[in-house]
Formats: C-alpha cells, sequence, structure tokens
C-alpha cells in the first residue's frame, strides 16, 4: 500500500525520464540515463596539479580516489575503489576522507554535490537553496524516484510470467482473487477467472524501458491511445481491486490504476499474440469488435479469431421464396375472383 501510494507521489517526476537530454538537465539526465550513476562515496585520495606543481593550473584536481558507501541509482559496487581522472571541480576541492553526493553519466559529465545532512529517508545538499538543478536532484532523490529508476533498471530484459508480473504489483487487499474483469473502450466485462489465470501463466513479459505509449497519433482515422488499451482488474469478493494491469494492443504492459490511466507507460511488453490470447476471453460478439492486436507498422498485422459468416445467401432465398409463395397465393385468389 505504501509503495503504491507513492507512485502518486513521483507520478509527475516519472514522466521526466522520457524527455530527451538537454542543457541544464543534470538531475534528468542522471535519473533516465540507465548508464548513469548517483551515490554517495567517500574520498580516499586525490592529486591537484598544485600538488603536482603545475602552477598556472593551481588547485585544480586531475584524479580523485572515491570508495562508494551508499548507492542511489547505477552499476555502482559499495566499498570498491573507484578512479576518476581529468575532472575540474573549479575552485571547489573535496577533502580527504570527507563523503560527498557523486553523480557520474561519462568521463565528460562527472559531478560532485556537498551534503548538508542525510539519513536512510533524505538528503539536503548544500546549496540547493541557490542553485535549482541542485534543488531538483535533492528533491527527485528524497522523493524516491532515483529509488524507483534503479528498480526499473534492474528489471529490463528480465522476462517474467504475466502471472508474476501482476502479482509483484501494489496489492489493495490481502483477500484473494474472486473476480477477474476487463475494461475496454468504457465498456466492463467479467471474464472466467480461472481462464484467464491459465492464460496469463503461459504469457511471458519482457522487461522494457519506461516509455510513453507506442500509439500517439491523433488523426480521425487513428483511435486514441487509451481507445486500445486493454485494462485488467482483479478483484477480490467484495468487489474491491487487489491487483491490476494495462495492456496496449501492441503489447505494452503497465501497472495501472483508474486515477492513473492518463500516465500509463511502458513497463514491461509481451507478443501481440499472447495480447490475442487475453482478447479471446471476451464474448465472442465482442471480440468481433475490438481492435485487431498489431505488430508495429512495419511488420504484419494478426487476426482476431471470429465466428463463421452466417449462410446469409440461404436465408435471402427462403425469404425469396417465401414471399413468392405468398404473392402467387393472393395473385390466384384475385384472378378467381375476377372470373366469377
Amino acid at each position: 500500500m505504501k509503495k503504491f501510494l507513492c507512485l502518486l507521489g513521483v507520478a509527475s517526476i516519472l514522466l521526466t525520464m522520457a524527455i530527451p537530454v538537454f542543457a541544464g538537465s543534470i538531475p534528468e539526465d542522471l535519473l533516465s540515463d540507465d548508464n548513469a550513476k548517483l551515490y554517495i562515496g567517500r574520498v580516499d585520495g586525490r592529486t591537484t596539479l598544485a600538488e603536482s606543481t603545475i602552477p598556472y593550473e593551481e588547485n585544480k584536481v586531475i584524479y580523485i580516489d572515491i570508495t562508494p558507501v551508499y548507492k542511489y541509482k547505477g552499476d555502482v559496487e559499495l566499498g570498491m575503489l573507484m578512479q576518476y581522472k581529468k575532472n575540474n571541480f573549479g575552485s571547489f576541492i573535496p577533502e580527504k576522507d570527507g563523503e560527498y553526493l557523486f553523480g557520474y553519466i561519462d568521463e565528460n559529465n562527472f559531478y560532485i554535490y556537498e551534503i548538508a545532512s542525510r539519513d536512510e529517508n533524505s538528503i539536503k545538499l548544500v546549496d540547493a537553496d541557490k542553485y535549482d538543478m541542485t534543488k531538483r536532484l535533492e528533491d527527485y532523490i528524497n522523493a524516491g524516484a532515483f529509488a524507483m529508476a534503479e528498480e526499473e533498471r534492474l528489471t529490463l530484459g528480465k522476462e517474467i510470467s504475466f502471472t508474476e508480473y501482476l502479482y509483484q504489483n501494489p496489492s489493495l487487499s490481502s483477500s484473494a482473487v474472486e473476480k477477474v474483469t476487463f475494461r475496454y473502450q468504457d465498456e466492463l466485462y467479467q471474464v472466467d477467472k480461472d481462464k484467464f489465470f491459465q492464460i496469463a501463466e503461459e504469457i511471458m513479459v519482457t522487461g522494457a524501458k519506461n516509455t510513453m505509449l507506442y500509439e500517439t497519433k491523433t488523426d480521425s482515422k487513428t483511435p486514441m491511445p487509451y481507445e486500445t488499451v486493454l485494462y485488467i482488474e482483479l478483484l477480490d469478493a467484495d468487489d474491491k481491486p487487489v491487483y491490476f494491469s494495462a495492456v496496449s494492443r501492441f503489447g505494452e504492459v503497465d501497472t495501472y490504476a483508474l486515477f492513473m490511466s492518463r500516465l500509463m507507460q511502458k513497463d514491461y511488453e509481451m507478443k501481440p499474440e499472447d495480447v490475442q490470447k487475453l482478447y479471446t476471453l471476451f464474448p465472442t460478439d465482442v471480440q468481433k469488435k475490438l481492435k485487431t492486436p498489431e505488430r508495429l507498422p512495419s511488420e504484419q498485422p494478426l487476426e482476431l479469431p471470429v465466428e463463421s459468416p452466417q449462410n446469409h445467401i440461404g436465408v435471402f432465398a427462403g425469404i425469396a421464396a417465401f414471399v413468392f409463395i405468398v404473392a402467387f397465393t393472393i395473385g390466384v385468389g384475385i384472378r378467381k375472383r375476377k372470373q366469377k
């Protein structure tokens, strides 16, 4: 429950994870780049150009030895000494044995922040009140955005069953699932629970980078993205949601709640043919009305199973024969009356 409610607090923060890199976006770059590192480290050694007897570059650090002691995000091994070379910190020289917040994207983008105070749940950075980027970084850390970005980073490429994906999502109730409903184009349908779990166990989903839905066109011929998203709700005996998810017609999968549906982003993805398996749980007459699950536009679309077409020719022939018989009978009756 606590983790679920946290999603609300950082929903706007997570939207920044899909934006491109631009000048002045150091906190966002550290947040969105899967190769970026953000950690607290202890300075175990440093060499300045002044110490190397090069006077015209006095007080410039040419290398620094850091031992990470706390990780927020990235491929960082705690306790393992790391060395960074040729980094210019301007007039600021990190003190030996001091602990600082370090951000690393690549050798040309290495940052250091002084820490005013910190505990397990929050951090305060020096000069956060003076510099907007420092304040944004502090806010992202304290809101849990970096923890969520790290969790996402570790799931990239990981394959699990759709059932496992559903059950690792935050729960609103400890009760067992008693009902499964599908919501599609503002219509709600109850589907067979046992059949759903059988299919969900067979479907494998793969961790994907958190991005916006693929379908974003708004021309009149293209459905809006949320018109072609299947919302899945697992309910308890009191019809309260226990687990939930959303699946687009391209196989984009996301944690879902009614009040967050417009913020849907891709966490995992499934094959389009597996989306089709979920669609077969709808009543047959509903299946024929659904938007066909598709691969990306460069690939061949799939088709939903439909009922065999009725023999309309036979029906029309029967009606025509009946009309002919009635008309012939009436005509014969009129002719007999005229002859009399």
